[in-house]
């Protein structure tokens, strides 16, 4: 059988050692980490995984679907607080019943697709070994081993699943034709997880959101008794208010008095004297294959933002995509597959980076005018969104409920948007046409 090796055993590097894994192929997974199921659950630099239908039905393929499913909650409800004001109980615009998002933690998932990958024989995780460069001249990977010297490995295969900040992807660099480029966003986060024992307060399979001029907190209550607790707030605000761990602590006691009162004071001061904001980055690349036998996928290829949760859906989809396309051109056909798949995944996967990024935009507008995005106006807007969510999706609806291509995402959304602008001139025009008609009347009369 064919070899793959793969950069990373994270959780895309996970899911393809699952997939090709299945199939027989002989599968090594290089990861400069150590083995997870050994280290306690990580604070401070981590939020939950919110899983859509994309990453869903990868995990379906697997066959792993259902025990996910019993360790994470199904949200279908949120509630958002803005400034003092009183949440109100929404359901999710969903595309058809029965969907939902799954909430889960990221290490534990991570784990769980660890131990599935090395149920088959085939699977090899070398943890504390490192994915450093590429070699072209010789096709090999160069690996750092825990001692610090270098190892060369080959493969028929080669898919890099390292990450953001990818050490294979910027030695790919000088490759002719291959243009990437990055972006850090102005907000960063701060994840206050904690254990809890019962938060009447809080119920299970609600979305919880509140939202201040340049702040969002979010709150998930977890089956196993922890609040994922995930502080959004740009930059200048983190410095203004939460430069020191007491600092950070009247910024919650004053805020977010709730929270406060659940997490503590104690969990506050040591979260924030421990941790820093953690930065945002988004990735794109002008292609994903190389050389006939490399892929870059997951966020070595496509780092997104987080604010429409598409980043672990559209990595685990990579992995899905590959599958299918590897059906049709059969072991045989690597050289197309490697050509196939980039063509494929780096249009839509772009397309969806530039959907995230649009989103922010309209997120920072929203939180430096908290106020604005609601009212009467805003409310009025919101409810006939909700029914018109039956003809015409959102991006978020389609993106997270269904399998649809992200271009095509793209090019629904920008008919829909000149559908309504058609429809707002026409409504312009009747009532010009009405406002000439009584001026008219009343100048006859």
């Amino acid at each position: 059988m064919p070899s793959v090796l793969i950069a990373g055993g994270g959780l895309v590097g996970s899911v393809n050692a699952c997939l090709f894994g299945r199939e027989g192929w002989r599968v090594t997974v290089f990861e400069s980490r150590s083995d997870p199921r050994g280290n306690a659950l990580q604070r401070g630099r981590s939020f939950n995984l919110a899983l859509g239908f994309r990453a869903m039905e990868t995990l379906k393929h697997i066959g792993i679907l259902e025990d996910v499913i019993k360790m994470g909650v199904p949200i279908k409800q949120k509630i958002n607080h803005l400034e003092d004001e009183e949440g109100v109980l929404e359901k999710l615009l969903l595309l058809k019943e029965g969907d939902f998002i799954l909430t889960i933690n990221r290490q534990k998932l991570s784990k769980l697709l660890i131990k599935k990958a090395e149920s088959y024989s085939n699977v090899k995780f070398r943890f504390g070994h490192k994915a450093t460069k590429y070699d072209v001249e010789c096709e090999k990977l160069l690996v750092e081993s825990p001692d610090g010297s270098q190892i060369t490995v080959e493969g028929d295969l080669m898919l890099v699943c390292d990450g953001a900040h990818s050490t294979i992807r910027r030695s790919l660099l000088r490759t002719p034709q291959f243009n990437f480029s990055q972006k850090y966003c102005d907000i960063g986060y701060m994840d206050l997880s904690v254990p809890i024992e019962n938060v009447s307060e809080l119920k299970l399979g609600i979305h919880y959101s509140w939202r201040r001029k340049g702040v969002i907190l979010v709150a998930l209550v977890n089956r196993d008794r922890t609040l994922t607790v995930s502080l959004f707030a740009n930059f200048t605000v983190f410095a203004e208010n939460c430069s020191t761990p007491e600092d950070s602590v009247l910024f919650f006691q004053k805020h977010f008095s709730l929270i406060y009162s659940i997490i503590g004071e104690r969990h506050i001061f040591y979260t924030f004297s421990r941790y820093k904001p953690q930065a945002i980055i988004s990735v794109q690349c002008s292609r994903h294959g190389f050389f006939d036998k490399l892929l870059l996928m997951g966020d070595a290829a496509h780092a997104m933002l987080p604010f429409q949760g598409q980043g672990a859906n559209c990595g685990f989809e990579d992995c899905l995509v590959l599958q299918e396309i590897l059906e049709e051109t059969g072991e045989d056909g690597l050289k197309s597959l490697v050509q196939q798949y980039s063509e494929v995944r780096t249009n839509d996967t772009n397309m969806m980076n530039k959907m995230e990024w649009e989103g922010y935009v309209q997120l920072v507008e929203n939180m430096q005018n908290p106020n604005r995005s609601f009212g009467w106006f805003n409310k009025m807007k919101s409810s006939l969104k909700k029914k018109l969510n039956v003809w015409f999706p959102s991006k978020f609806t389609l993106a997270a409920f269904s399998r649809e291509r992200y271009s095509e995402i793209t090019r629904k959304h920008q008919l829909a948007q000149k559908f309504q602008l058609s429809i707002k001139a026409t409504f312009a025009i009747i009532i010009i046409i009405i406002v000439f008609m009584i001026i008219r009347l009343i100048s006859n009369d």
